[in-house]
């Protein structure tokens, strides 16, 4: 089959790999319909993530179920599915609680060995393991696999990002960060009943898109972020503020933002082992900060009845989608900020 594999920054290219096969009861064999360039995937693609060459990438997909292993009950061979970005074994302390993304067995699509060893879904076909927990059936109900294809990653992250707060109805939200992520968190902010939303970034036709999903949009270039989020509150802050980028800078950019015993939300990857915080102003101000794996699999099926019910509609991020054949340009547009969101076709 036909799949993006990596060789070392900016270097993704389409070669001819392995189909996967059926290994474990609990798998099924999926032919991918569509697939998604992830923030996530630009990791290794700009050289902050080690990854091994020829790894087939990718961790955003839906598509149709062509074998499963007797394990399975919730599938049939014929149905269509979109898919967490990671694995859990259901069995295990943290599975058992409810917060699968800290599962002991914890694997990743497309991240390379350290993160499980599971080849990716930007391909023609893909191994999921675990599959009842893992998978949700596509709605019968005429929504199109756009409609969907980001329930399995950033729009349920940037769901968790803001339902895991103790944000109330009427509250204002800053996001940090208007990419992908940074976009589902306004929409899903949004759809779970903030006053006011604001968006920052320095990318005209991010705040552009963001202003068009209701949120006040503001560039630090061309106006101080911090005086927007002050008068728009009585000079209070925010009370809640999301880092929808994962970088030291924006993080140091969230705490002018919160108020006194605000929350800062930290759903962006970081792949550092440090990075510098104002402890002295976050113990003033009483600030919580949550950060984390965002809980994709205990949040799928309510940001799906959310996407059902009109309340949010994340194919408005799409800006690109092309055939897998052209995989490699999708990567080379995403990384320079040329392309929002870049969705493969792995049948043309």
């Amino acid at each position: 089959m036909q799949a993006l594999t990596f060789y070392g920054p900016g270097d993704v290219r389409v070669e001819e790999v392995a189909r996967p096969e059926v290994e474990e009861p609990g798998d099924v064999l999926l032919r991918i319909d569509r697939a998604a360039i992830c923030g996530t995937d630009l990791h290794p693609y700009s050289g902050r993530m080690e990854l091994e060459e020829g790894f087939v990438l990718g961790h955003e997909y839906l598509g149709t179920i062509e074998a499963k292993g007797d394990g399975v009950s919730q599938f049939e061979e014929g149905e269509r599915a979109v898919g967490s970005f990671f694995v859990s074994c259901g069995k295990c302390w943290f599975c058992r609680r409810g917060v699968p993304m800290k599962c002991m067995a914890i694997r990743v699509f497309g991240m390379g060995f350290a993160m499980g060893d599971l080849p990716g879904a930007q391909s023609q076909y893909m191994r999921v393991p675990e599959a009842d927990l893992t998978l949700r059936k596509l709605p019968e109900d005429g929504l199109g696999d756009e409609d969907l294809l980001f329930v399995g990653d950033i729009l349920t992250t940037g769901y968790d990002a803001v339902r895991k707060t103790d944000m109330r109805p009427g509250d204002v939200v800053a996001v940090v960060g208007c990419g992908p992520v940074g976009l589902c968190t306004v929409m899903a902010a949004r759809a779970l009943g903030a006053g006011r939303v604001v968006a920052v970034d320095m990318v005209p036709e991010r705040l552009k898109l963001a202003e068009s999903l209701g949120a006040l949009a503001v560039n630090p270039k061309e106006t101080d972020a911090d005086d927007v989020v002050l008068e728009l509150t009585e000079w209070r802050g925010a009370d809640i503020v999301v880092d929808a980028v994962g970088s030291e800078q924006a993080l140091a950019a969230c705490f002018p933002l919160v108020r006194m015993g605000g929350t800062i939300s930290l759903p962006g990857m970081y792949v550092e082992d440090a990075a510098t915080v104002p402890i002295g102003d976050m113990w003033l101000k009483n600030i919580t900060i949550t950060a984390g794996v965002a809980n994709i699999q205990g949040h799928m099926d309510e940001v799906i009845e959310l996407i059902r019910d009109g309340r949010i509609d994340p194919k408005v991020i799409i800006s690109h989608r092309m055939p897998l054949s052209e995989g490699p340009e999708g990567y080379r547009l995403f990384e320079a900020k040329e392309a929002m969101k870049v969705v493969l076709d792995p049948s043309t």
